[in-house]
């Protein structure tokens, strides 16, 4: 997918960019963003639009010298986005960012909340400088504060968390609190990555452009935010493990009470195991066998024996 915005009164206005299945050549836009693009969108950004879009493999290029860098082709910026898909699972996707002549150009693998979330507040929202480089801050604006909301959900679902596992190990919920801190351990490292990634970038951006005055002002603010999203981040990183070791002591503990049980019901029927044993061994002289009462003599001995041992486990404290 391709789109292309222009600024008209200062607001960003999506173009048409094909006129009877034929492709318009535009000269008066600020923002191309690419979506999963086809060959046929990529040769129409190279051949009407005139810009070279990097491909897939160096999309996700780790490197910070492969990531923030400026060539031929532009100022270039890689950064990763937070999102979750259709079915909950969450990750970070990899956008480049390209400025060249006073325009910008983003490639993405997918749509993301945060481009989406831009889009419907620039219809309304009027831009003041009108660069590449204040839509692309206010992109990073945007990210940040889908990050701190997600921490704010994180921590309220870590409370319920905790109070299921500290207070209600019994509940059937507990087993399902294991997986669902996992879940979130990977969603607080997921925004940690972020987090730096863009912090990274504003720092790029400040020290290798020449901005304004208020859009140095605003990577600054950004970047604050993002000192003070970090350690909040940190801390819920830390309180989940807790969370986590914690189930797992309380499962070992569940464990080694069962096992107790086990052990000593077994240790409590040792004794009349012992004497039924006894008795039912094959010899030809057994002199109780003639008894007249040997029978119930040796149930009540049977009995009396495991109670013994029952009152000796109670005084113990083992029961």
């Amino acid at each position: 997918m391709l789109n292309i915005f222009k600024l008209k009164k200062k607001s960003l206005r999506k173009l048409k960019i094909y006129k009877k299945k034929k492709p318009i050549k535009i000269t008066n836009y600020i923002w191309a963003d690419l979506i999963d693009p086809t060959i046929e969108e990529r040769m129409y950004v190279l051949n009407i639009l005139g810009q070279r879009i990097i491909q897939r493999p160096k999309l996700f290029n780790i490197e910070s010298s492969a990531r923030f860098y400026i060539d031929r082709d532009g100022l270039h910026v890689h950064s990763f986005f937070f999102y979750k898909d259709s079915n909950n699972r969450i990750s970070n996707s990899a956008v480049a960012f390209t400025i060249k002549n006073n325009k910008l150009y983003s490639l993405r693998e997918k749509e993301l909340p945060a481009f989406r979330f831009y889009r419907i507040k620039t219809k309304k929202k009027i831009l003041i400088h009108c660069n590449p480089y204040e839509l692309l801050l206010n992109l990073f604006e945007i990210k940040i504060e889908q990050l701190a909301n997600e921490i704010e959900n994180i921590y309220k679902d870590l409370e319920n968390l905790t109070q299921i596992i500290l207070r209600d190990q019994n509940n059937q919920k507990f087993n399902s609190s294991i997986s669902e801190l996992s879940i979130k351990e990977d969603t607080t490292s997921k925004i940690r990555i972020c987090l730096s990634d863009t912090k990274r970038a504003l720092n790029f951006l400040i020290r290798k452009t020449v901005l304004k005055k208020l859009q140095i002002e605003q990577a600054k603010e950004i970047i604050r935010d993002i000192e003070s999203l970090l350690p909040h981040n940190e801390s819920i990183f830390q309180k989940i493990n807790f969370l986590i070791q914690s189930s797992i002591e309380f499962l070992n503990i569940e464990q080694n009470r069962i096992i107790k049980i086990f052990s000593l019901i077994s240790v409590l029927f040792l004794p009349p195991t012992l004497l039924s044993s006894s008795y039912g061994m094959n010899f030809k002289y057994i002199p109780e066998l003639n008894w007249k009462y040997g029978y119930p003599i040796t149930i009540i001995g049977m009995f009396t024996l495991s109670f013994i041992s029952y009152i000796y486990f109670k005084i113990k404290k083992w029961l």
